[in-house]
């Protein structure tokens, strides 16, 4: 169910930003809709991602020393520092793994 919600959600996402943002297409909106679709992608990633950081199932995880908070910390300085989505993402997913091994 999770990977299907996912899916849909990550299609819903690309048709929006794609039929409305790709200049090929006719179809133009206001100024003021297509700065909101700008931040359609980032406000979905935080809606999915907040429950996974936050919680163990139904549990409030331990925050100061869980290893799913402390990459997401982690990552957000990796964005500032680094502009490259690819090189952050493997940092991230590196330090994941790493804190991961190492606290549990």
């Amino acid at each position: 169910m999770t990977w299907i919600l996912l899916l849909t959600l990550a299609c819903v996402v690309f048709f929006n930003r794609y039929f409305f943002l790709e200049p090929n297409i006719s179809v133009r909106l206001a100024k003021f809709a297509q700065q909101m679709l700008n931040y359609s992608a980032p406000c979905l990633l935080t809606a999915i991602c907040t429950p996974i950081i936050f919680f163990n199932g139904e549990q409030l995880r331990s925050l100061p020393l869980d290893p799913y908070f402390l990459t997401a910390i982690l990552s957000v300085i990796f964005a500032v520092l680094f502009k490259k989505i690819l090189l952050n993402l493997g940092l991230s997913l590196l330090s994941f793994y790493l804190l991961n091994y190492f606290i549990h």
